[in-house]
């Protein structure tokens, strides 16, 4: 019966899967670049050929040829100190989890190591302790302790060879795509700039102040500095990419409890084609690692290993607060298991999520610094709006979340449709109806409940990815391994829907390495560069946050320097702008080429204000000094006559911190200027009888004010429930000479949740 019931709701997620798939119109979309494709393509035919071969001649070797094949490709491409210290690493995670723990399997006692290390790694960011023999020394230690154990899996039967080879496959593609250079905003901007910084440096500087995410939990950060000191960027790379191996070895071994081999290794590798699954491991992100922790922290529980699970849970927080939406519920469960040792889980679980939070708490007053500000109320941040991510803040779960997550990604993460992979709409209800051990419901509540708690707080797909491992692990029990090879295939045709830095796949050539970085990664040569020529000296980024490396301090128009951006923004004139830099000490500008900038009176200042350097242009950014004095540029003041104008018409001038702002396609010409500030005001001069002023009405909207000739002549309400592009307004005066201003007043509608006044384009008659 619970079967026939679960092949009925199949059938009717499929037709909803199908009816996404055509009314999305996801195979119509682009996902791929053409050489990406190529790439891509290449690369399954080439596994098709060789694990093929392995599968049906040699079975039970497919794991160890595959293995062998990705070490040897990464030490070709790498070299051979970064797998290496990668291996050398885990195998230290091992050998201490075995020093602290007898009774753990093999995996559990890894992830228990690499918790310990990891809080050890995070105090050592404090001191100036963190040399590359330092680590050498430390990392050896548990091995004097152990002996080493290597252990080469084998594959039971053809069938789970064949499990076995597409799980292989799929892994080597994230391999390829951990191993080109980090081009990521996160990467570039926090995850590789802290080791890189300790680096130069020798401790971190948690200094806040100036750089507002410095106190967030940095454990895994803390991981990646760990090998960073011994095998660069690579070995940081690849460690990530180890926690993902780890995961899918978790979820192979946990799935056997329930289901076939074979079929278990088609659900972990089911996961591992997730699109969002290539997002966190070709770029250096941290979801891997807060994911495998709390996998491995259920491991624990289904092993009745209970203080273990509390350590891998409050490690989890201790990489993300927002790991605790799935902590929490772990941590519960167990406690109910325990018995007489309910509280050894509770307890260890708050000590190893404690210490990132604890510090924060004594360096600003907010234990969560910057986020609840106006709970705790931090002098070192605002205390009348908390920091979210506005993108996604108006989000609210209903019962078309899970249709959206999967086709309409966007809405959830800067990605495109499919983001999600399309499995967890189609079989994790079925999943959870075939449930019928209490270990069973544990998974699927653990990752229902944690994923409800993300939509409702932090609604971004990427933070749902705890629940990904916990939901594949359930959906390996479904009986239909034609119905998971079906959706592996789909995950395959939008594997990079998830962002943008993956759409080449990889790349198979060193000699492409310089034209890949010019293209996607222009501020790393320009980062060596300054640390050739002005080493230690602080540098201004504007439109460009990938700061890693730079010895000296970096200074960027986001939200990472708020304070410093915030007075930049807001500055009154462009010799303002310079005159704050040179009071910091800055020479140096790293800007876009074109000179474009969000903000007006930025804008003013790099057209002004900075001359290029010789040979500084790499791609779209260029290597700029601060002139001595103001470059004279004669201003255009002419009148608009009759015409079509753009908001980012020269003889537009905005006073106030107005945005300009690209990234919507619906607006004319595909740019929009706004702000919310008021007294924010724009002006020009028209000669004419008519301007239709257009703008567009959305839910953050606030209402204008149009002045002419220095005369209040209406107020425009922007407010609309829908999205409206491209609206107008009409305004007449007499045939002549007139000055047209747009006042942001800082009022709005009721029903609006901002005060935002636009200006998309202007019409003279």
């Amino acid at each position: 019966m619970r079967l026939t019931l679960a092949r009925g709701l199949l059938v009717l997620l499929g037709a909803l899967s199908l009816f996404g798939l055509f009314h999305e119109q996801i195979f119509s979309k682009t996902y791929w670049s053409a050489a990406g494709a190529l790439r891509f393509e290449v690369y399954l035919a080439a596994c098709a050929l060789v694990l093929g071969v392995v599968v049906w001649r040699w079975p039970a070797q497919v794991l160890r040829v595959g293995g062998g094949l990705a070490l040897g490709w990464t030490i070709w491409w790498a070299g051979p100190v970064a797998p290496v210290v990668v291996l050398f690493f885990v195998g230290s995670c091992w050998a201490l989890g075995r020093c602290l723990t007898k009774s753990a399997d093999g995996l559990t006692a890894t992830l228990l190591g690499a918790a310990a290390w990891m809080t050890v790694l995070w105090v050592s960011l404090h001191f100036p302790v963190n040399f590359w023999w330092v680590y050498v020394v430390a990392f050896a230690v548990p091995f004097a302790f152990v002996r080493p154990v290597v252990v080469l899996p084998k594959a039971q039967g053809r069938a789970e060879a064949i499990g076995a080879a597409v799980l292989l496959a799929l892994l080597g593609a994230q391999l390829l795509a951990a191993l080109k250079p980090e081009i990521s905003s996160d990467g570039l901007a926090m995850h590789l700039a802290l080791p890189a910084w300790v680096a130069n440096h020798g401790l971190w500087h948690f200094d806040h102040r100036q750089e507002i995410w410095a106190l967030m939990p940095a454990g895994a950060d803390a991981l990646y500095t760990g090998v960073f000191l011994l095998g660069g960027e690579a070995a940081a790379k690849l460690l990530n990419f180890a926690f993902l191996c780890l995961t899918a070895a978790m979820l192979v071994k946990s799935g056997r409890r329930w289901t076939s081999g074979a079929r278990a290794y088609w659900g972990a590798a089911l996961f591992v084609s997730t699109p969002l699954v290539l997002l966190v491991t070709g770029s250096l992100f941290v979801e891997n690692v807060w994911a495998a922790f709390l996998l491995a922290s259920v491991f624990a529980v289904l092993e009745g290993e209970f203080g273990v699970s509390g350590v891998l849970a409050g490690s989890a927080v201790a990489v993300k607060l927002i790991a605790a939406a799935f902590a929490g519920p772990i941590v519960g469960v167990g406690m109910l298991l325990a018995g007489a040792r309910r509280w050894r889980a509770a307890v260890l679980a708050m000590v190893f999520a404690a210490s990132p939070y604890v510090f924060a708490y004594a360096k600003s007053g907010n234990p969560v610094f910057p986020f609840a500000n106006t709970i705790f109320k931090s002098d070192d941040y605002y205390t009348d709006t908390n920091f979210t991510d506005g993108r996604y803040a108006d989000l609210r779960p209903g019962l078309t979340t899970p249709y959206e997550l999967t086709f309409e990604s966007s809405h959830y993460i800067e990605g495109r449709g499919g983001a999600a992979g399309l499995q967890y709409l189609l079989l994790l209800l079925p999943a959870a109806l075939l449930a019928r051990r209490r270990e069973q419901w544990m998974i699927v509540g653990v990752a229902v409940v944690g994923g409800v708690v993300v939509l409702v707080g932090a609604p971004n797909l990427r933070y749902l990815y705890g629940a990904m491992p916990l939901a594949s692990l359930a959906i390996a029990w479904v009986p239909w391994t034609a119905v998971l090879g079906g959706a592996l295939a789909l995950n395959l045709w939008f594997l990079p829907a998830a962002g943008f830095y993956d759409q080449e796949f990889a790349l198979f050539r060193k000699s492409d390495v310089p034209a890949y970085m010019v293209e996607h990664g222009p501020s790393v040569p320009l980062v060596e560069r300054l640390n050739r020529e002005a080493p230690g000296e602080p540098v201004a980024f504007f439109s460009d946050g990938a700061v890693a490396g730079l010895k000296g301090r970096a200074y960027t128009d986001s939200w990472h320097n708020e304070f410093y951006w915030k007075r930049i923004r807001e500055a009154a004139s462009a010799a303002e702008i310079a005159s704050d830099l040179k009071q910091r000490g800055i020479r140096y500008v790293v800007g876009p080429t074109d000179r474009r900038a969000l903000f007006d009176v930025v804008q003013r200042f790099m057209e002004l204000w900075l001359d290029p350097e010789p040979q500084g242009a790499v791609g779209k950014l260029t290597l700029y000094k601060i002139r001595e004095t103001e470059r004279p540029v004669p201003k255009d003041t002419r009148p608009l006559g009759p015409g079509d104008y753009d908001d980012r018409e020269p003889r537009i001038e905005y006073t106030g911190a107005w945005f300009h702002d690209n990234q919507f396609a619906e607006p004319r010409n595909g740019t929009l200027s706004y702000a919310d500030a008021a007294g924010a005001v724009l002006r020009f001069q028209f000669e004419g009888q008519r301007v239709t002023y257009m703008f567009t009405r959305a839910v953050n909207r606030g209402i204008a004010e149009v002045w002419i000739d220095g005369a209040l002549v209406r107020r425009v309400g922007e407010f609309a429930d829908q999205t409206k592009w491209q609206a107008s307004e009409v305004f007449t005066a007499p045939a002549g000479m007139h000055t047209f201003e747009v006042r942001v007043s800082g009022r709005k509608d009721r029903r609006s949740v901002g005060a935002f006044v636009d200006l998309d384009a202007i019409h003279v008659e």
